[in-house]
């Protein structure tokens, strides 16, 4: 069913994520993760560390900031692509240089009312420099793969 664009526009919050495939396959609640559509731009920063990340202070080492960077946080903005169904993120900006090379992300896109947005990655679509992802044994580096993310808007 296709979703009229206006709808889409807002300011969305996580309420909750389907991560992994088969019997790893679960449902859990990611830190944070908010995604901001406009017009023709959007911006998406998530935390999907299983714990709290510690707060920086005046002992903190270089490696623990890394750590607590890498440990799950990702942002990216850029252009977007909406069809109707599915939902194209181009990316200017971005945590992860390889994306900031012409990647893209896409999403199929569905809507519960107007205030619930559930987005499905689509790993097959997704273009980034260098790299292969997609969901293999359900796993990944810095967590379980995403198959299925449900927003709610905050504004």
């Amino acid at each position: 069913m296709s979703v009229n664009s206006e709808k889409i526009k807002g300011v969305w919050k996580i309420k909750e994520m389907d991560v992994g495939m088969g019997e790893n396959q679960r449902t859990r609640v990611p830190q944070a993760f908010m995604i901001c559509i406009m017009n023709k731009y959007f911006s998406a920063i998530r935390d999907f560390s299983e714990e709290p990340r510690k707060s920086w202070g005046e002992t903190t080492t270089p490696e623990e900031m890394f750590g607590s960077i890498m440990g799950g946080f990702m942002a990216d903005a850029g252009t977007y692509e909406f069809d109707g169904e599915n939902l194209k993120f181009n990316i200017e900006v971005a945590m992860i240089p390889n994306m900031m090379q012409g990647g893209s992300m896409t999403f199929g896109l569905e809507m519960e009312g107007d205030n619930t947005l559930i987005l499905r990655p689509q790993y097959d679509k997704m273009i980034s420099e260098g790299m292969k992802v997609g969901p293999k044994d359900g796993k990944m580096g810095y967590g379980d793969m995403a198959v299925r993310y449900q927003f709610e808007r905050a504004e």
